[in-house]
């Protein structure tokens, strides 16, 4: 049976309402109308991070990002947070599809979501078919950088030894652990994961404001590695070239997020991430 690795990506700014008075019920509806159930929860005083079946949902004060995949229909989602949620307490949304492996499964597509989307929110569009292929749609206005996701890591078709054994289902949650090194490479942060069966692993962690989740589908027909984070480049450029090694894809596609404007965002995507990056390595790291 397959299983979409490739995700889609839902942010929300508000201006004044406390999402975080929110209670678990109330999120565990709205991923329940993508198809998804919250499997478990982590929290700091100024974030809530959710593991969910198909990816991750984090809470702040006046923000909110929902990561699916799978076959989810996550514009069902953002359509049940509107209709709680007065659109002018929206400052802004951000609705994000990566291009998926097998898009004949999925419940709707981009466009059809871009229409549905834009009868409440009178937004924009980004669209790339390059390297990477993906959809996007935003809507509203920008205080300040630090309210968006930094960056995120695409890596496809993972090999190695320790890819063959996550294909193969033959890993243990202390052993991906373990081999990922997020201990190493990060402050004290709270973490929480989940190995899935046959096989699949996601990760969620905390430390202050920021996050870390990492998700992996050891798909045969499209292995798949997501990282997103919203810690600094000084620490995560460490991290992701020790990804970039251990999995050796065959494709990557860094992005980052960045205000350009008020009322944009200036997205830098570099593709053949990984092909670079190995060129800057000491021989004997690869």
């Amino acid at each position: 049976m397959f299983y979409e690795g490739s995700e889609k990506r839902l942010e929300i700014i508000l201006k004044e309402n406390n999402l975080l008075q929110f209670s678990d019920r109330f999120w565990g509806n709205m991923v329940a109308q993508a198809g998804a159930c919250i499997l478990s929860k982590i929290e700091t005083p100024s974030i809530r991070a959710y593991l969910l079946s198909e990816s991750s949902l984090f809470i702040w004060k006046n923000k909110l990002l929902l990561i699916t995949c799978g076959n989810t229909h996550l514009l069902k989602a953002a359509q049940f947070f509107q209709k709680n949620v007065n659109k002018e307490q929206i400052q802004s949304l951000l609705f994000h599809r990566h291009q998926p492996a097998r898009p004949e499964l999925q419940k709707s597509n981009f466009m059809q979501d871009y229409r549905q989307l834009y009868t409440h929110l009178q937004g924009s569009t980004q669209h790339w078919q390059g390297e990477y292929q993906g959809d996007l749609f935003f809507f509203g206005e920008l205080e300040t950088e630090e309210r968006y996701s930094k960056q995120l890591l695409m890596l496809h078709g993972l090999s190695g030894s320790f890819a063959d054994r996550l294909q193969a289902g033959a890993t243990s949650t202390n052993e991906i652990i373990t081999q990922l090194a997020v201990l190493k490479f990060f402050p004290p942060m709270l973490i929480d994961q989940f190995t899935f069966t046959p096989k699949g692993y996601s990760l969620n962690a905390i430390a202050g404001n920021n996050y870390l989740t990492i998700h992996i589908t050891p798909e045969k027909l499209s292995t798949y590695l997501s990282v997103e984070s919203s810690f600094n480049e000084k620490i995560m450029q460490p991290f992701l070239s020790h990804l970039v090694v251990l999995f050796k894809p065959q494709q990557s596609n860094l992005m980052f997020f960045n205000k350009k404007s008020k009322s944009s965002l200036a997205i830098k995507l570099l593709t053949h991430y990984a092909r670079e990056l190995i060129k800057t390595l000491p021989a004997r790291d690869h």
